[in-house]
């Protein structure tokens, strides 16, 4: 498991695969991480998610939320969830949302088939 569990910007970073990085609030944090304008910005205005930003969603946000990439489409109903529900509620749905059915087992983004053997009804990349 990772140090931490989400980023501002409403990422789970449990589900993430970077093996290099132990979540956007962790120290140990890659370099597409270090250079993060939502990290950077949350940090900045002392607020935990974006979504409790007076700006949000900002333009730069706004993009990153539905670029080609199927993760960051969870964003915008994740941050939603946050803001009506808390954040230990949404990061305890979010465990069970990534966690093997069958197994237990962690699962993360773009993972096509479990370590028990299960097909994962998983996103496609963008090409």
């Amino acid at each position: 498991m990772k140090e931490s569990q989400y980023g501002p910007c409403g990422l789970f970073c449990e589900a993430c695969g970077a093996t290099d990085c132990g979540g956007c609030r962790s120290d140990m944090i890659d370099d597409y991480i270090t250079n993060c304008t939502f990290r950077k910005c949350s940090g900045e205005k002392g607020i935990e998610f974006c979504c409790f930003c007076e700006e949000y969603p900002c333009d730069e946000l706004h993009a990153f939320m539905t670029d080609e990439w199927p993760h960051h489409h969870t964003m915008a109903p994740n941050l939603a969830f946050i803001s009506e529900h808390g954040a230990a509620k949404w990061i305890e749905a979010q465990r069970r949302e990534w966690t093997c059915a069958e197994c237990g087992e962690r699962l993360i983004w773009y993972q096509k088939q479990c370590v028990c053997g299960r097909t994962l009804d998983a996103w496609e990349p963008p090409m």
